[in-house]
């Protein structure tokens, strides 16, 4: 088999890209259009009885223009487009000068449309200049005979444009197959880039959160080795669980089975947060089957994530309601910056209808969200506007959270 470029090598089963088929459709269209007059040309001469030498000049003629055909994308040999040239305008030269069936223009004209939309000549510059040309002696032949010049002159200047038009639409229909498939190619990429940013996401939520949690649980441990090693010790074995809870999130996020719920997400940073000591409560009903409960168990993992990295809270207020979710915390001394996991998360919502706000009021921190039906109002700001912040990231779900105390 022939080397073929990567692009047109056939695919698994026989099969060209798509590309590559409208590509040696356009081709061979092109050849089915030259070889077709050519033999239109040749039967019509043999049976008007005309000279052999004009059908073979013929023939060489719609041989030429054939083989032109091949590179109707891209520049020909010029030996090629010389020969073509000069061969079919002789032939031409046969219908003024000789009286002979006008139908020898089409070698002629097929050239010149050829050689017209290829790059880099293509323009319509050297239709106007093929169109004199070929007038040029049927003008100077019936420059007396009214009728024949104007009727003659008449099928020149339509033969040309008509033929210089099916090349031009030819070129003009892959032309936009080439964008079109360039536009795919681009979405495609696209769809990668997007799954892409979200695992990467994903991974920064699943390996951040741990990393911090993990980083307090051995703080914690070191504080109290020596004045309560069993404290220490049950610290230690919290921030082991916690590997290993992250590490088998990891996983399942590596395999495409990993699934994010509002409740799992609850339970979860209830247990976080009261690992932290800090006291948590939770009110409201959940969203219970709504389209956005995956972007909700977001919006906690991240408002957790920040409570524990940016503030110094004592108490964590955790809102539910059916289209929305609160979390307050009373340790944001100053506004809090640098929060772009919120900012990513308001992409996010957005994208579905939905809103992500925050707002800093007398050392409290809120972060809404809430879905599409329901427009965030009050003083509250479009996360979008604010800064970046490190993104959420919380092991799988544990159980069962605690509300409305405070652990040590």
């Amino acid at each position: 088999m022939p080397h073929l470029p990567l692009a047109v090598r056939p695919r698994p089963g026989g099969h060209l890209p798509p590309l590559a088929r409208m590509r040696r459709y356009v081709t061979w269209s092109f050849v089915a259009l030259a070889v077709f007059t050519t033999l239109v040309l040749v039967v019509t001469l043999l049976a008007e009885g005309t000279s052999w030498w004009l059908v073979a000049a013929s023939g060489v003629a719609g041989a030429l223009v054939t083989a032109h055909s091949f590179f109707w994308e891209r520049r020909p040999p010029v030996p090629l487009a010389v020969a073509g040239l000069v061969v079919s305008y002789l032939v031409w030269l046969a219908v003024p000068l000789g009286g002979q069936n006008a139908l020898l223009l089409f070698p002629f004209g097929l050239t010149v449309g050829y050689l017209a939309t290829t790059p880099p000549l293509a323009s319509w510059r050297w239709v106007a200049a093929a169109v004199v040309a070929a007038l040029v002696p049927v003008v100077v032949v019936e420059v007396d005979a009214a009728a024949p010049l104007v009727g003659l002159s008449t099928a020149v200047v339509i033969g040309l444009l008509s033929l210089y038009g099916i090349c031009r639409l030819n070129r003009y229909g892959f032309d936009l197959y080439l964008e079109i498939d360039a536009a795919r190619e681009t979405q495609s990429e696209l769809a990668v880039m997007r799954e892409r940013y979200r695992f990467s996401v994903d991974l920064h939520d699943i390996q951040g959160q741990a990393l911090h949690v993990g980083r307090l649980q051995l703080q914690l441990a070191d504080k109290t080795l020596d004045r309560d090693p069993a404290a220490a010790r049950r610290h230690l074995r919290e921030a082991e669980q916690l590997i290993v809870q992250t590490i088998a999130e990891t996983r399942r996020l590596a395999y495409g089975e990993r699934t994010l719920t509002l409740a799992g997400e609850l339970a979860n940073s209830a247990e976080l947060i009261r690992a932290a000591g800090i006291e948590l409560a939770v009110t409201g009903v959940a969203p219970v089957g709504h389209p956005a409960d995956d972007l909700f168990g977001h919006a906690v993992r991240e408002a957790t994530t920040n409570v524990l990295r940016h503030a110094q809270a004592e108490r964590v207020t955790i809102v539910l309601d059916p289209e929305s979710v609160e979390v307050v915390n009373d340790g944001a001394s100053e506004p809090l910056r640098g929060l772009s996991g919120l900012a990513r998360l308001g992409e996010r919502f957005a994208a579905v209808g939905g809103t992500v706000t925050t707002r800093h009021d007398n050392g409290r921190f809120r972060v809404e969200a809430r879905a599409a039906a329901t427009g965030a109002g009050g003083a509250s700001r479009p996360t979008a506007t604010r800064a970046g912040a490190a993104p959420a990231a919380a092991p799988a779900a544990s159980s069962g959270a605690s509300t409305g105390t405070r652990s040590a």
